[in-house]
């Protein structure tokens, strides 16, 4: 793993679909540009909820109040996919969303996932466990997982000509 250092403040989008691609493409590139002749994956999430757009918590204080804004609603999580061949420049990516429904959250139940978890690390504040903990509901892309959607970065791969095992 080669992590890129972008300054994804830098990057700005209003559609969720857009911005978690083109932080992912700008990750892809950067390390592209220091290892030459290599396939290079990078992805990118965000958390949208009427509207507004959340990427990870810039403090501790900020991460139970993503969660808080999002018990009882329904946020659309979305990861994008970027796989940079460094050789040939092809850049392809994917864009995935899931809706994920948060029941009602106790104040407590937010504290003690954010004592659990490096909330920090997360696009609103949260990953899997939350998902499973928080959510009465979750359809579309099983994207919330893994962080980017597995099954677009098989597909990339078998058009760029990989075999897959």
């Amino acid at each position: 793993m080669c992590p890129s250092g972008i300054d994804e403040s830098a990057i700005r989008e209003q559609v969720a679909e857009r911005l978690a691609s083109r932080l992912a493409e700008a990750k892809a590139k950067t390390v592209g540009d220091t290892i030459k002749d290599a396939i290079i994956v990078a992805g990118d999430a965000v958390v949208s909820k009427d509207g507004a757009i959340y990427e990870k918590p810039v403090d501790i204080a900020e991460a139970p109040q993503f969660l808080a804004e999002f018990s009882g609603h329904t946020v659309e999580f979305v990861t994008a996919v970027a796989v940079l061949n460094s050789a040939t420049g092809q850049l392809p990516t994917a864009a995935r969303r899931s809706s994920i429904a948060f029941r009602n959250l106790r104040n407590s139940e937010i504290c003690d996932y954010i004592r659990r978890y490096d909330a920090l690390r997360f696009a609103g504040a949260f990953e899997a466990d939350a998902v499973i903990r928080f959510a009465y509901h979750v359809s579309g892309a099983y994207n919330f997982a893994t962080g980017l959607s597995l099954s677009d970065l098989v597909s990339m791969r078998l058009n760029l000509g990989w075999r897959i095992l």
